[in-house]
C-alpha cells in the first residue's frame, strides 16, 4: 500500500455551464478528425502497457457483498463507495469497511436510487444524488444525515468542480421527436444545499429513449479545454450512424472539437458508440457493431485511434475494467474475480501508462 497515499487524491475535473442547445453537427467546423475504420477493429493492435502500482482487495472479512459499483470518492485516509445495491459504504485504504453511510429507503434521510457522490472534506461531508428523488441529500463522514436539497429541475447524475462552485449535473426523460431530452445544470452550496438553477439547458438533443442515460455528462478538461460528449442517437436501437462529436465550449455555445469518424462499416448494421471515457491524452470507446462490443483508445494529441483493446490485465474488457482516470497518467480498474464460482468482491487497481504513445 505505499503508493495509496500518493494515488488517492480526490481529482476535479474542470466544467463550464450554459452551454445552449446543440443537436447537428457541421462537420466542416471540426479542425480534428480522427477516422476509426473497420479494420482498425479487426485488425492486429499492440498490447497496451501498465504499470501496476497498488491494488485494494475488496474481500476482506465483514465486508458487505458488492454488486454494481456506481461511483468513487477517494481520500487520502479513506475512500467512499458508491454501490447500486449496498447503497454508500466507507472504507479504509486496506478495503475494510468503516461504516455505511445513510440507507436506502424513502423516508426524508434516505436515498431510493443513489446515483452519484462527491467527497467536500472541507464541509466534512459527502453529497449523494438521487436520481429517483431528484434532490441531493448530505451526510457528514460518520454517516449521520444532515440535510437534503430542494427537489431540482430534473435527475441528478453527476457533481463536477468548477473553480469554487459545485454543479450537479441532471438529465430530463423527455424523448420524443417533438421533445428534446436536456441536460440542466445546477449550482449547489454544499454546506447547506442551496440550490442555484441554470437559465439554460447545458444541451438537449432528441432521443427515442426514456431510459436513464450515462453517458451526456461533461467529461474533462484536455488541452486547456472543457471537453464535452453529446451522443447523437438516431431511430430506434438498430439505427446506423458513421459520426460522433466531442464538444468543446466556446463563450456560450457547444462547438465540435472532436469527429469520430467510423468508416468502412456496413451500413445496414448497427453501429454507435455507447461508452465513452476521457482522461487528459485519451479517450476509451466503446463500440457497438453488429451486436458486438470493441474497445479503442484515441490519441487526442495526435487525433488517430491508437490501441484496439480487447484485453485488459487478461480479462475481456468492461465498463468496470475501462480505464479510469485518477490524476496524469494515474487510472483505476475494477476487477472481478472470473475463475470462483463463488462470487467474490472485486478488486480496484491503480496503474500508470506507460507506452501508449509507443
Amino acid at each position: 500500500m505505499k503508493y495509496t497515499n500518493l494515488i488517492l487524491l480526490v481529482f476535479s475535473i474542470s466544467l463550464y455551464t450554459n452551454c445552449g442547445n446543440k443537436s447537428d453537427v457541421d462537420s466542416t467546423a471540426v479542425t480534428n478528425i480522427v477516422e476509426i475504420h473497420k479494420d482498425f477493429l479487426f485488425g492486429d493492435s499492440p498490447e497496451f502497457q501498465i504499470e501496476i502500482l497498488d491494488t485494494i482487495n475488496l474481500e476482506a472479512p465483514g465486508n458487505p457483498a458488492l454488486t454494481t459499483i456506481q461511483d468513487l470518492a477517494f481520500s487520502q485516509h479513506f475512500f467512499l463507495l458508491l454501490d447500486r445495491i449496498q447503497g454508500l459504504l466507507k472504507f479504509d485504504n486496506s478495503g475494510n469497511i468503516l461504516r455505511t453511510i445513510g440507507e436506502k429507503g424513502e423516508g426524508p434521510e434516505e436515498y431510493i436510487m443513489p446515483y452519484a457522490i462527491h467527497l467536500d472534506e472541507k464541509e466534512n461531508v459527502v453529497l449523494v444524488a438521487d436520481w429517483e428523488k431528484r434532490i441531493v441529500i448530505s451526510y457528514d463522514l460518520e454517516g449521520s444525515f444532515k440535510s437534503s436539497s430542494q427537489r431540482l429541475p430534473a435527475h441528478p447524475i453527476s457533481f463536477y468542480k468548477d473553480d469554487d462552485n459545485l454543479l450537479v449535473i441532471q438529465e430530463t426523460l423527455n424523448g420524443s421527436k417533438e421533445k428534446t431530452r436536456q441536460v440542466l445544470v445546477s449550482s449547489i452550496e454544499p454546506k447547506n444545499l442551496e440550490v442555484k438553477h441554470q437559465e439554460s439547458p447545458l444541451y438537449g438533443y432528441h432521443s427515442n429513449y426514456t431510459t436513464i442515460n450515462s453517458i451526456p455528462r461533461i467529461l474533462s478538461w484536455v488541452k486547456n479545454t472543457s471537453l464535452f460528449y453529446l451522443p447523437i442517437i438516431w431511430g430506434d436501437i438498430s439505427s446506423h450512424s458513421g459520426t460522433d462529436t466531442i464538444f468543446r465550449k466556446v463563450d456560450d455555445d457547444l462547438v465540435p472539437e472532436y469527429l469520430l469518424d467510423l468508416t468502412g462499416f456496413d451500413k445496414t448494421l448497427q453501429l454507435g458508440i455507447n461508452h465513452v471515457v476521457l482522461s487528459d491524452s485519451y479517450a476509451f470507446l466503446r463500440i457497438v457493431y453488429d451486436n458486438r462490443s470493441y474497445y479503442v483508445v484515441i490519441d487526442l494529441e495526435n487525433n488517430r485511434p491508437l490501441i484496439h483493446l480487447r484485453q485488459l490485465f487478461g480479462r475481456e474488457l468492461t465498463e468496470e475494467i475501462i480505464p479510469k482516470p485518477l490524476k496524469g497518467d494515474l487510472f483505476y480498474s475494477i476487477l472481478r474475480d472470473e475463475e470462483n464460482t463463488v462470487e467474490k468482491n472485486p478488486l480496484i487497481v491503480f496503474y500508470r501508462l506507460i507506452s501508449a504513445h509507443n
